[in-house]
Formats: C-alpha cells, sequence, structure tokens
C-alpha cells in the first residue's frame, strides 16, 4: 500500500511539471504568434508606405507635366532618372526591410517547430493546440475590427 501511495506521489508530481511545462510552452506559443501577427502588421505597414510613395511619386509627375506646359525641357531636371532613382531606393528600402522581417519570422518558425517537437514529446496534441490558437487569432482579429 505504502509502495502504491509513493507511486502515485511521484506520478502527481511528474504530472505537475508536465503541466507546467505545458503551460510554459503554450505561453511562448502565444508569444511566438503574437510576434507573427506584428511582423504581418509590419509587412503591412511597409506595403500601404510604398504604395503611398507611388501615389505621391505619380501626382509629382503629373505637376511637373503640368509646370512644363510647353516650356523647354532643358529648364527642368531629368525627371526620368530622379523617378528611377527614387523608386530603387524606395525597393531597396523596402527589399531590406522585407528581408529581416523574413529572417525573424524564420526564427519564429524555428521556435514554434522546436516547442511542437517537444509538446508531441510530451503527448500532446500539437495540432489541435495550433489549431486553437489560431481560432483564439481569428477572434481577436474579428474583436478589433469591430
Amino acid at each position: 500500500m505504502e509502495s502504491i501511495r509513493r507511486e502515485l506521489q511521484e506520478t502527481s508530481q511528474r504530472l505537475e511539471t508536465v503541466k507546467a511545462e505545458k503551460a510554459k510552452i503554450e505561453s511562448e506559443a502565444s508569444s511566438n504568434k503574437n510576434m507573427a501577427a506584428k511582423l504581418e502588421f509590419d509587412l503591412k505597414s511597409l506595403s500601404d508606405a510604398y504604395n503611398s510613395l507611388e501615389q505621391a511619386n505619380y501626382h509629382l509627375e503629373q505637376e511637373v507635366k503640368s509646370l512644363k506646359g510647353g516650356e523647354s525641357p532643358m529648364q527642368f531636371p531629368d525627371i526620368e532618372a530622379i523617378k528611377e532613382e527614387v523608386r530603387k531606393e524606395a525597393q531597396k528600402e523596402s527589399e531590406d526591410e522585407l528581408n529581416d522581417l523574413l529572417v525573424c519570422l524564420g526564427q519564429e518558425e524555428s521556435k514554434v517547430e522546436k516547442l511542437s517537437a517537444k509538446l508531441i514529446e510530451l503527448g500532446v496534441d500539437v495540432d489541435k493546440l495550433l489549431e486553437d490558437i489560431g481560432d483564439e487569432s481569428e477572434a481577436q482579429a474579428e474583436s478589433e475590427e469591430d
């Protein structure tokens, strides 16, 4: 009877340890999910900023065309060359920021893979857990839209 009690106590302790590890892993997974959402938001912001630059460029081109209005093109700098230079600069900046975001996303994905492997090792249904996190994300996104 004493042996059974000890086994029960040891099993209870192991169960508490596994529960604590599971909570920690779930917390890390949630943190990683939030980081991925932030990176996605940053990428969207970057895209919006680039589109805004394109629109501003278009309006400036139209303004330059209207200012030229028959005057000699020699009085104005090479607008096309300037546009191309600005476009290349903006594209390079966008690519650099996108690469940074992709590196961060890769790091977060690596963490999720490691956490998933540990959860599987602990006998947790990872697919179900990720599905639940996805459902929470959708609900959170919907509540933020309202």
